[in-house]
């Protein structure tokens, strides 16, 4: 059989099934080339995948906003340390900033990032026992800090 190979199994009470490999390319290939190379009896399948690119989307990423909400929980000690905490590079006056923010205007800006950090930003202050939430930069309305001033910023 020059066009096939043949592999045979055997189940128990019954008869052997013959199994064929065909190099046709009709198989679940695709239409990818194959290219079969022998060597002292042993056949190598070598099958040449083609990339295809995906198209980028022109639009950028929506920038999302963590925002701070007010609370009459907290102090203001526990706000600022729980800020440096979860953002990591924001300085105490910075905190300091928010903290009075949030406090005058019942909700401050603490960053503004892509939605995945801004997530993981939210959640970190929610751990904290803070009421934060997350909004669309050109969506959101109020609470102050409007030169999206987050860790990066200062």
């Amino acid at each position: 059989m020059p066009a096939a190979a043949q592999i045979t199994t055997s189940r128990t009470l019954s008869t052997p099934t013959i199994l064929r490999m065909s190099d046709s390319g009709g198989g679940g290939g695709g239409g990818m080339e194959k290219e079969k190379a022998k060597k002292k009896g042993l056949s190598t399948i070598v099958i040449d995948k083609t990339d295809t690119e995906m198209e980028e989307a022109d639009t950028p990423e929506e920038m999302w906003r963590v925002v701070l909400h007010n609370d009459e929980v907290h102090t203001f000690n526990y706000v600022i340390r729980s800020l440096q905490k979860v953002m990591g590079t924001l300085d105490k006056k910075k905190a300091f900033d928010i903290c009075t923010v949030t406090h005058g205007q019942g909700q401050a800006t603490v960053d503004e990032c892509w939605k995945e950090q801004a997530m993981k930003y939210c959640l970190g202050l929610q751990r904290q026992g803070l009421t934060a939430s997350i909004a669309p930069a050109n969506k959101f309305e109020g609470g102050g800090n409007d030169e999206g001033g987050g860790p990066e910023s200062g």
